[in-house]
């Protein structure tokens, strides 16, 4: 089974998923947020994603990626701002969707247990782009 969610920068509030043969998971999430980003420096931001299920069940999570390419918010004048999300505190797995740059995180949810998955954004300095509040969509993917 997959489950879409639209957010506004990252990740909705919650999303109730039914699961094949009684069971069924709530989704939760917090949104990576930036606020004012200072472009003359490396700006990092954490979000999470949080599955409780009454099951036992293995999620791959998938954060839409842009084929190749990298992730730019909009904000001040429509102007772009490169950003990018990770798996790893290292910053050196990018969390997408498998197509593009990136991959789903794999992980494994107990029967009743909430699994919480941190999700690690990073703004590079980025001289040029005007200072300000940026913002994109993504699509969270959530298979079962």
């Amino acid at each position: 089974m997959r489950a879409r969610l639209n957010p506004g920068l990252l990740i909705p509030a919650w999303l109730a998923v039914a699961l094949p043969a009684q069971a069924a998971c709530v989704v939760d999430a917090r949104p990576v947020t930036f606020g004012v980003v200072d472009v003359s420096r490396v700006t990092f931001s954490t979000g999470r994603i949080e599955i409780l299920c009454e099951e036992a069940v293995t999620v791959a999570i998938a954060l839409s990626s842009t084929a190749g390419g990298q992730r730019r918010m909009i904000g001040p004048g429509d102007r772009g701002l490169v950003y990018e999300l990770y798996t790893d505190a290292t910053y050196r797995q990018v969390w997408g969707d498998g197509r593009g740059r990136g991959v789903p995180v794999q992980a494994a949810v107990a029967a009743g247990e909430r699994r919480r998955l941190t999700v690690y954004g990073v703004v590079p300095a980025q001289p040029g782009v005007p200072a300000g509040r940026y913002a994109a969509q993504l699509v969270i993917s959530i298979t079962f």
